[in-house]
């Protein structure tokens, strides 16, 4: 198998995914009304107006201002919409708004002309549905991991050269405030920075499965779609608008996209195998239609958002782990730390040169999965 392949999804589910059905079992024999809870929410469609509305009035509200106040705009509003509007492909990959496939894809083309992810938010469906869910835990494919050889190339170049370590986080940081920064820019730059200082490879050439992806013609009209809105602003509201609206999605993609880099941070530890999700319950929960109750959706994935808070109220003695900073807090050391990995995991602990280099045969995967 070559690393341009895709490997064939493994049989067998992760242990810590396991954790999450076994936790969905005491759930259900303790309380079994819990059951009546599965099942999509319709009503979550009527959010996608409203979000539309927003957004494209703050980029209205910016076409006439200077760049400065348009990027201080897209990084204390718009991230936020994006990130409330992002929390319903998350509602709606597991068939949570509408399960039937005809208004499945026609919510999904809606919230695409809010995104304008040409087609990516269909990639992370899949991704979701196929590739973390099982497989929570497994740096081999669950694809929420990052590449180890990056994160320990980066990492010994802190190691080794400490006194760079601040420079270098602002250089990434001020990539990552451009406009499209954290979508071209970051993946060409920083890399190859880290590359040459570190004299280690930054790609894992084990092949990795991270889930299945979308055919051209599925991805196809959500293309489309994106295309006719980023014209659409343009021709309506003008290019300091459509600036606005890249701007906000950049912000909430990169290193500064605060609240979702840091709902990522805080949401799995890695290494707890007892409680291997953690839940935030505070009030940003209103806005990002209750994706913080992470640990109990990945114990009843087939539960709306509205409903969510009720497990956690009927089953608190299954449904208790919180996490153990804020969002914000999360963010923080986060980038105090050099941009500090977002799981705790074994192969983390042991230098993984010889799997970097290709020294290491990936026909023998169990020698490599030593977090397992």
């Amino acid at each position: 198998m070559t690393d341009t392949e895709i490997p064939s999804r493994p049989k067998g589910i992760s242990p810590q995914s396991r954790r999450h059905n076994e936790m969905r079992k005491e759930a259900l024999a303790t309380h079994p009304e819990l059951a009546s809870l599965s099942g999509p929410q319709p009503f979550t469609a009527l959010a996608l107006p409203l979000l539309l509305a927003v957004h494209w009035s703050f980029a209205w509200l910016v076409s006439d201002q200077p760049v400065w106040v348009i990027g201080i705009a897209a990084f204390f509003v718009g991230q936020l919409v994006y990130h409330s509007a992002s929390s319903l492909i998350h509602e709606t990959c597991h068939k949570l708004v509408f399960k039937d496939a005809a208004p499945k894809l026609a919510f999904d083309l809606a919230l695409e002309f809010i995104l304008t992810s040409y087609g990516k938010q269909l990639t992370y469906q899949h991704q979701h549905i196929t590739s973390h869910h099982p497989f929570v835990g497994d740096y081999d494919n669950d694809y929420e991991h990052e590449d180890i050889c990056a994160l320990q190339a980066r990492q010994s170049v802190f190691r080794d050269h400490p006194k760079w370590q601040p420079a270098l986080t602002a250089l990434t940081l001020l990539i990552h405030a451009l406009p499209l920064g954290s979508v071209f820019l970051a993946g060409q730059v920083m890399p190859r920075v880290y590359r040459r200082l570190s004299g280690r490879p930054n790609r894992d050439p084990v092949p990795r499965f991270t889930g299945t992806s979308p055919s051209a013609a599925e991805a196809r009209p959500y293309v489309l779609v994106s295309l006719a809105s980023n014209l659409l602003m343009l021709a309506l509201l003008g290019p300091w608008a459509l600036l606005y609206h890249i701007w906000s999605l950049s912000l909430f993609l990169g290193k500064l996209g605060i609240t979702n880099l840091g709902q990522s941070l805080t949401e799995h530890p890695g290494d707890d195998d007892v409680n291997p999700t953690r839940s935030h319950y505070g009030p940003i929960n209103w806005i990002l239609f209750n994706t913080g109750y992470h640990n109990e959706h990945h114990s009843f994935p087939n539960v709306a958002w509205t409903r969510l808070p009720k497990l956690r109220q009927i089953a608190p003695e299954v449904f208790h782990a919180e996490c153990e900073k804020s969002y914000i807090a999360a963010w923080w050391d986060h980038v105090r730390g050099g941009f500090t990995p977002s799981r705790n995991l074994a192969l983390h602990k042991e230098d993984q040169l010889p799997r970097c280099e290709g020294n290491l045969s990936i026909q023998e995967p169990s020698a490599l999965r030593t977090e397992r």
